[in-house]
């Protein structure tokens, strides 16, 4: 069964409380002439009818279907927001998250191609773009499993290093055997440059060098003079395979990332635009069929005033009767109707203005429908924005909310010469937190850090974002040094009063946080901005201090 839109509810709705019917006083101006002249009674009444029903097609047609049109276009752009999150995840977490979210808005727009006529095709399209998008999951699953092959044969090179380091380092080695550690030192840093490479070509150089370096690590390690060096053919055996072997050497999971990282790009964009391309062409379906209707009633306007031009001629009084007729119409209905057009293109021009329209009719209930739409879609660019302002995780501002604001703040403080204080802040071990207490309750501390943060900031002037993983940012306009030094012996307190447990922790047995400040300076006349990059280095030095305390930042800082 069809669902009833909002804004046809509103339709019917105003219909019941309509006082009059522009059609009603158009037949009874007809009545009254059917005696005299019954033929153009009844002409002029099939061109009426004729518009009537323009009328009830734009009533019933047209605005049902930029209403669907403009919730698809809606709908389309937050599946391409999502399809964005799952080409961009980086853990296998991100990536179910993501294509969870594309599920339910597939589902959503399923809902949407249910209560269209032509919803075969519709959904012919949305099948299309469902299989794209598994195929895009499909890619971004291996690109993950790829990362986390790579990842683990890094930390077997990196620890094989550093055993074989550590050992040369606690025994007295001959001097005979510095080359087979000179040799093998090469060998894994030039192994590591391959993790930095990001085109094929200068992969497979490298791994010609590499193959080279081996073979020149495993004679050193057949000479005589190595012997001393316990099990140095079986170290250059295992290096050989860590780094060369066909399926799981550290080059070949390198390549392989390298080509699943192009097709899951190039995947993405080809979704996006499919995506962007049936939004697009439903939009302009609709934009067509409004045209179609409104040419259908201008053109029936303009055939019955001609057609009561021409009879007036022949008929003083018909003429005389059909001026006031004329005159009403073109008082009730055409220039209403241009008036009702010049409001809508200026509401889809940008202007501000409620769409409304004079007297209980048929032109006033469309007026009516006109502007809710075009509420309806203002609200929903309203929250698209608000959403985009937000972080999903913590529930507070965003990393492009912060710059915003942060390009406002350093624009009022040059120009008033106001303080202004910026603090970057980060969660003391917070890799030990999620890898022992797992991710889900990561993200609950997260939010209840950043809960915390926000009980400590009492001014509504005062910002705080996320700033990226464990990090968050703090702006304090109109706030000197003093005040940033209170607000964050504030938040170092609030933190040690909420004892949020972390047995992980090198600090202490709970949450702590450290913080880097930075704040604005009159030197010489001229007023320095702060800066995030100068709350950076002294958050870094604040972690290189011990942790849990906050550094402002100072040119010894570097």
């Amino acid at each position: 069964m069809k669902k009833q839109s909002p804004l046809q509810s509103v339709t019917a709705d105003s219909h019941q409380k309509r006082l009059y019917s522009l059609t009603g006083i158009i037949n009874i101006g007809l009545v009254t002439l059917i005696l005299s002249i019954f033929v153009l009674a009844v002409t002029t009444y099939s061109k009426l009818k004729s518009f009537e029903e323009s009328l009830i097609l734009m009533t019933d047609e047209s605005l049902p279907t930029v209403v669907h049109s403009g919730e698809l276009y809606s709908q389309m752009s937050l599946l391409m927001s999502v399809t964005e999150r799952l080409s961009g995840a980086n853990s296998d977490a991100m990536r179910r998250i993501a294509y969870n979210a594309i599920n339910q808005q597939l589902a959503s727009l399923d809902d949407v191609a249910m209560d269209r006529s032509d919803n075969a095709y519709m959904l012919a399209q949305l099948r299309s773009i469902r299989r794209e998008l598994a195929d895009l999951n499909s890619l971004v699953e291996q690109k993950l499993t790829v990362n986390t092959l790579l990842n683990t044969q890094q930390d077997k090179l990196f620890t094989l290093h550093s055993n074989i380091t550590d050992t040369a380092t606690a025994t007295v080695t001959n001097l005979a055997n510095q080359p087979w550690y000179l040799a093998f030192s090469n060998v894994v840093a030039r192994a590591s440059e391959v993790l930095t490479t990001d085109q094929l070509s200068l992969i497979r150089q490298q791994q010609r060098t590499l193959s080279a370096l081996l073979d020149k690590l495993d004679s050193l390690s057949q000479a005589q003079r190595t012997s001393k060096i316990q099990g140095a053919s079986a170290i250059s055996t295992q290096l050989r395979r860590m780094i060369l072997d066909d399926k799981a050497g550290l080059i070949a999971l390198r390549q392989s990332q390298l080509k699943i990282v192009g097709r899951v790009r190039g995947r993405g964009n080809f979704v996006r635009n499919l995506i962007s391309d049936y939004a697009r062409l439903n939009e302009f379906e609709s934009h067509q069929l409004n045209e179609s209707v409104l040419e259908r009633a201008y053109d029936t306007s303009r055939l019955v005033t001609q057609q009561i031009q021409h009879i007036s001629i022949i008929f003083v009084f018909v003429f005389l009767a059909y001026v006031a007729f004329v005159l009403f119409i073109h008082h009730a209905v055409v220039r209403r109707l241009k008036k009702l057009r010049n409001q809508v293109q200026q509401r889809a021009a940008g202007d501000s203005r409620e769409i409304k329209m004079s007297g209980k009719d048929e032109m006033t209930e469309l007026a009516h429908s006109f502007e809710q739409f075009a509420s309806t879609i203002e609200t929903q660019k309203a929250t698209l924005e608000e959403l985009s302002l937000r972080d999903a995780l913590t529930g507070i501002a965003n990393r492009r909310a912060l710059d915003e604001r942060y390009l406002q703040e350093i624009h009022v403080a040059s120009r008033q010469r106001w303080p202004l204080s910026v603090m970057l802040l980060d969660v003391d071990f917070f890799k030990q937190y999620n890898d022992n207490y797992g991710h889900g309750q990561g993200d609950e501390c997260l939010k209840q850090v950043a809960q915390l943060l926000k009980s400590t900031l009492p001014r509504k002037t005062d910002l705080l974002a996320r700033y990226g993983g464990e990090e968050f940012a703090i702006l304090l306009p109109d706030t000197d040094q003093a005040g940033a030094i209170r607000v964050a012996e504030a938040i170092l307190n609030a933190f040690k009063e909420a004892q949020i447990p972390h047995d992980f922790s090198g600090v202490a047995d709970h949450i702590t946080i450290s913080i880097g400040i930075s704040v604005s300076k009159d030197v010489l006349g001229d007023h320095t901005i702060p800066s995030f990059d100068e709350a950076d280095k002294s958050l870094y030095t604040a972690k290189r201090q011990g942790r849990n305390k906050w550094v402002m930042y100072d040119e010894s800082i570097v």
